[in-house]
């Protein structure tokens, strides 16, 4: 029997025609394109035809959430994206014309990600910016360390924001440890600072609100960088990030001390704690460079990476 297995795929389709319903526009977009089959260079062959020229550049910005189609000759060629991709008529259109930023959906709940039961979720809706949305992820880059004995041991984070309203409020990052006990440790922070931390040690957690260094206009972006540190000691073969919004690109790169290369190495996804696992992906793993996992246009959900030994 595999470790791990793959579920069966869902219905064609489902996930586009919920996302053409409730946005937001990137990922809509990202959807049709994936069900098309067709490259962004074939797109732009398509809409350069129909008199609309866009380049790949834009198309790839469009997919991610990075920008969007604002100008009369952008939305021109929306259009004709709906009728290449073989959406309804005005179905990419409508989502671009709704009050509020197109690629900032009302955040998905903690409950989601944690479980509804989880001991954690009262010291997270304490923060008030537990449901901050006034800075949008556009890049997330996690670097984690395994030692020579198969321990966690360092998580580093690196972070491109952009600001979509004002005034910016903090952020709220939380990591779990691998036992109960002995949570980790927020040890560093570049380009942000700390305002509030709270330590669950009964439940592992270590839960922080970061604030970028300086205000920040509407529209401008940012880098924030922060790092923790793990403390329990324990083997464990396995890390994942939960998403509350969509992020245009996300990251994952694995360091195994030498000698501790694991056998085998995959990504995967979750809707919610205990589902099936999806978009289960294979990880080379080799000494001469981290096991890692790139990934565009994230939804909400978790994203993660298993890893075992022989």
């Amino acid at each position: 029997m595999p470790l791990f297995a793959v579920p069966p795929p869902e219905p064609p389709g489902r996930e586009l025609g919920q996302t053409l319903a409730t946005g937001p526009f990137s990922r809509a977009l990202s959807l049709a394109i994936d069900r098309s089959g067709l490259g962004l260079a074939r797109l732009k062959d398509r809409l350069a035809a129909a008199g609309v020229p866009v380049s790949t550049t834009t198309l790839s910005y469009w997919r991610t959430g990075r920008t969007r189609p604002e100008r009369p000759d952008s939305l021109r060629a929306v259009s004709v994206l709906e009728d290449v991709l073989g959406v309804p008529p005005r179905s990419l259109i409508e989502l671009l014309a709704r009050p509020g930023h197109p690629d900032t959906p009302d955040p998905v709940r903690w409950e989601r990600l944690w479980g509804p039961r989880n001991g954690v979720l009262p010291v997270l809706h304490s923060f008030d910016a537990a449901d901050e949305t006034s800075l949008l992820v556009l890049s997330l880059h996690e670097v984690l360390e395994v030692d020579a004995d198969r321990c966690l041991t360092r998580l580093r984070v690196r972070e491109v924001v952009r600001v979509l309203e004002e005034p910016v409020q903090a952020k709220v990052v939380a990591l779990r440890g691998c036992v109960p006990g002995r949570p980790p440790r927020l040890v560093s922070t570049r380009y942000c600072r700390p305002v509030r931390t709270e330590v669950l040690p009964e439940l592992g957690f270590v839960i922080s609100e970061l604030v970028p260094s300086r205000s920040m206009a509407v529209g401008e972006t940012a880098i924030l960088e922060y790092e923790f540190e793990y403390t329990d000691g324990v083997p464990d073969a396995g890390y994942d990030r939960r998403f509350r919004h969509p992020v245009a690109e996300h990251l994952l790169e694995v360091h195994f001390a030498p000698g501790a290369q694991p056998a085998t190495c995959h990504a995967y996804r979750l809707d919610a704690p205990g589902g099936p696992e999806r978009d289960v992906t294979a990880v080379p793993v080799s000494p001469s460079m981290p096991a890692h996992h790139f990934a565009t246009g994230t939804a909400p959900g978790i994203r993660g990476m298993r890893w075992s030994w022989s």
